[in-house]
């Protein structure tokens, strides 16, 4: 085996193994940020959105076609995967919040690189 396979096998597993203990704990945030209470959204929104007048109304309430589930787990995924990019924005997040976005991040990711590193390995052999 040359070292380039083992590294991608080695990257692939651990991607993997995160994949497999997060998607458990990752469907039940989802389900309850996207089916929860709008708060949840509301507060992401306020740190991570770079239009938050595109999600609110003028008086700051969330506009309804954004309150459904469907909207907010969108939103809910794209900042779990764009967190990389977007942590810099002009408002910090607290310590808790920042721990929950890169255990998600990570988790997104590894879903997203895993099957690309397993195709990968097979076409290696």
């Amino acid at each position: 085996m040359e070292l380039y396979e083992l590294v991608v096998t080695m990257i692939g597993l651990v991607l993997g193994g995160y994949l497999a203990v997060w998607s458990i704990p990752g469907i039940i945030m989802f389900s309850l940020i996207t089916l929860g209470d709008i708060k949840r959204i509301v507060l992401l929104d306020k740190y991570l959105s770079q239009n938050i007048k595109k999600y609110y109304t003028e008086q700051g309430y969330l506009k309804p076609y954004y309150q459904t589930p469907y909207s907010i787990g969108t939103r809910l995924l794209l900042y779990w995967i764009s967190y990389p990019i977007t942590n810099n924005r002009k408002q910090k997040l607290p310590k808790k919040m920042k721990v929950f976005m890169w255990v998600n991040c990570i988790g997104m990711w590894s879903f997203i690189i895993t099957p690309l590193f397993s195709q990968l390995i097979k076409h290696l052999d």
